[in-house]
C-alpha cells in the first residue's frame, strides 16, 4: 500500500491551534489504530509537523486529512502531500 509524507505548517492563529491540538492528537490517534499514520511530530521549531500515511491511494488520504479537526478549524497555512517510497530503515516492516 502506498505511502504519504504530508507535511503541515501551522498557521498564525497558535491559540486556536492549541484549543484544538487535543483533538487533533486524539483523531491521529484512531488514525494510528487502524494503521493508517505510522509516525507524525511537530519540527523543533514548532512551525509545522511531519506525518507519514498508509493508504490505498491519495483520494483517501486526503479524506483522512479533511476530517483531521486541524482542517476544520483552519489552522494550517499549508499542507504538502507526496506519495514516498520508503525503501530502507528500521522502521520498515
Amino acid at each position: 500500500m502506498p505511502k504519504f509524507a504530508v507535511q503541515i505548517v501551522y498557521g498564525p492563529d497558535r491559540d486556536k491551534l492549541a484549543e484544538v491540538r487535543p483533538k487533533h492528537r486524539d483523531y491521529l490517534d484512531t488514525l494510528v489504530e487502524k494503521g493508517v499514520l505510522l509516525l507524525s511530530g511537530p519540527y523543533a521549531d514548532m512551525e509545522g509537523a511531519l506525518l507519514v500515511y498508509e493508504a490505498a491511494d491519495e483520494a483517501e488520504l486526503r479524506g483522512y486529512l479533511a476530517a483531521d479537526p486541524y482542517a476544520g478549524a483552519q489552522v494550517l497555512s499549508e499542507t504538502t502531500v507526496r506519495e514516498w517510497n520508503a525503501i530502507k530503515g528500521s522502521l520498515l516492516t
